[in-house]
């Protein structure tokens, strides 16, 4: 059934109930009432529109129920615009739902239809009421002033129910106006859920994008809390370190206060013993000095005595004028001895020359070579060929013929390593990790950490082996320390390099220590009854090097390239020493 077949039942139906074509019968008055005066009529007829109103009340209640039953329409329509969502089964559905809904329609009307019937009982019920009402109106000829009080009250509440049934029509043309907006809303529901399930599929699948960057940021967060976890315990063992070199120096200041007061009371003792032994020469040059006075006035007497005796003298005591010969042999002498003087002063500083000339190291450039490391930390040369480190790229091997790379082995993952020093020994390379300020042995394969070490303090400078231990320089103590067989157990004991205030590069080689500084000073030490005595010291060149390495007679060394250039070099110098 159509919309507007539909509309016209309902107006039909509104007409009827409203009472528009409905014109009561004219029952004939009983005899008596013929009689009675016009008033009578009146209250009569007053008495019929009661309830005449008192219907249209039950009409009003009737038109609530019609209300009741749009608004069941509405929901009906409500409804069929939620089974429009399920877009899938949309035709089908909607069919069906269509067909629901004409049943829904239908059985209305039938309900309408049925109302139509009780409607028409009430009338009849009402007309007999209404017969009964002038049976009873004999009765009531006692109470017509009582009533015509109500009746005006009555005539009020009719005024009333009529401005109530005006407002009633106003509302019944809103709600058609709103029936039929919501339809127009349902159009534009069903527009609107069908752009909704699009964009709900675009929300899926940017859901499921969402989801993998969700997985990614929580893997990465997992790797932050892990990279977080270990540099604090690499923090933690920063501070356990840090607490043991603090201990560590109260120690040495500890030795250093007994080492100076025993070299207090050593100088103490000494001086007094170069006192006493003063005293001692003061007391034999004035026994020298009485005694010679002595002899001069023994010699003064006995030529004395000889005067007065009135013996001559030899022309050796007593002549005026001294012998010529004598004075020119004197002078030959004290020639012949200034000149040795001077030859022998000519031949210690020639000899000393060439002592310090012979414990200085010589070398001389072979070649030299570019590198392409930006910032190149140590250098060592083993068997399987010449290995560098770098701040930045970690280990790299190249062959000492033709410096080829053959192999980089970087940091390994997860862990930070940053070589600030290098060093060679039989079961791997000592590289000193300032990120973790530990000296760690790694090996010569794939460059796995094998062995680590904390080191001594918190500036550690330089890494050498001498084919037993390990040694290690830290700059703020300005002390040079030995780990023992077992690196792991610390440092066994310290000693002090004189004029080395921080370090650049050091090896041993042939027994001796070789260092370079910060201020490009090469120098040599020989470890003797525990203390490092300084066998040379001479600049190394005119460019800075950062590492240098000894083997079989040859100096290999890191150099900076140029001042405007910039980069670095690998040179190969031939190595002479005189010891």
């Amino acid at each position: 059934m159509e919309s507007k077949e539909i509309d016209r039942h309902l107006n039909d139906l509104w007409k009827k109930v409203s009472g528009g074509d409905y014109v009561p019968d004219a029952s004939p008055l009983p005899p008596d009432i013929r009689q009675s005066n016009m008033e009578t009529m009146r209250f009569l007829r007053e008495n019929f529109s009661k309830a005449e109103s008192e219907w249209k009340t039950l009409l009003a209640g009737k038109e609530a129920q019609l209300r009741d039953l749009t608004s069941q329409l509405e929901e009906t329509r409500a409804h069929l615009g939620e089974i429009k969502q399920h877009y899938q089964e949309a035709r089908e559905k909607s069919l069906n739902e269509e067909l629901s809904t004409a049943l829904n329609l239908e059985e209305s009307r039938k309900l309408i239809d049925t109302q139509k019937k009780n409607h028409a009982r009430e009338v009849t019920l009402l007309k007999e009421i209404l017969e009964r009402t002038k049976v009873e109106m004999v009765s009531l000829q006692g109470r017509i002033d009582a009533l015509r009080s109500e009746r005006d009250e009555a005539r009020n509440k009719f005024n009333a129910l009529s401005v109530e049934k005006a407002d009633l029509d106003d509302n019944r043309a809103g709600l058609a106006a709103k029936l039929a907006d919501s339809k127009e809303a349902v159009e534009k529901t069903l527009a609107e859920l069908l752009s909704e399930r699009k964009n709900r599929r675009d929300d899926q699948a940017k859901l499921k994008d969402l989801e993998s960057r969700i997985k990614d940021l929580s893997g990465t967060l997992e790797s932050n809390k892990a990279n977080w976890d270990a540099e604090r315990v690499q923090w933690r063992e920063m501070w356990d370190r840090e607490r043991s070199v603090w201990e560590t120096h109260r120690q040495e200041f500890a030795v250093w206060e007994e080492r100076l007061r025993s070299e207090r009371e050593a100088w103490t003792m000494k001086m007094r013993e170069q006192e006493s032994k003063g005293v001692e020469n003061a007391a034999g040059l004035a026994n020298v000095l009485k005694e010679s006075s002595q002899w001069s006035e023994k010699v003064t007497q006995v030529l004395k005595l000889y005067a007065l005796k009135g013996v001559e003298l030899p022309s050796v005591f007593v002549s005026a004028s001294p012998d010529q010969a004598f004075i020119r042999a004197r002078k030959n002498v004290s020639r012949a001895l200034a000149l040795g003087l001077a030859g022998l002063l000519l031949m210690s500083g020639a000899a000393w020359q060439i002592y310090a000339w012979r414990a200085k190291a010589h070398y001389k450039l072979i070649s030299s070579s570019p590198l392409d490391l930006s910032s190149p930390s140590g250098l060592a040369v083993t068997k399987e060929g010449l290995w560098l480190s770098d701040w930045n790229k970690g280990l790299i091997l190249k062959d000492t013929k033709d410096l080829s790379t053959l192999r980089v082995m970087p940091a390994l993952a997860g862990g930070l390593l940053r070589p600030g020093a290098l060093s060679a020994s039989d079961a791997g390379l000592w590289t000193l990790d300032m990120a973790q300020l530990r000296y760690a042995r790694q090996s010569f394969k794939d460059g796995a950490i094998t062995e680590s070490v904390k080191t001594p303090g918190a500036a550690p400078q330089g890494a050498a082996w001498d084919g037993y231990s390990l040694w290690a320089f830290d700059a703020s103590s300005g002390l040079l320390y030995k780990y023992g067989l077992d690196p792991a157990s610390g440092a066994s004991a310290t000693y002090q390099l004189e004029g080395v205030k921080s370090l650049v590069c050091m090896q041993w080689y042939g027994g001796r220590l070789w260092t370079l500084d910060g201020k490009n000073v090469l120098r040599r030490f020989a470890l003797k009854e525990g203390v490092f005595k300084e066998l040379s010291s001479q600049a190394f060149g005119k460019k800075q090097a950062s590492a240098f390495w000894i083997e079989a007679n040859t100096l290999w060394s890191v150099e900076k390239a140029g001042d405007l250039s910039g980069g670095y070099e690998l040179k190969k110098y031939s190595l002479k020493l005189y010891d």
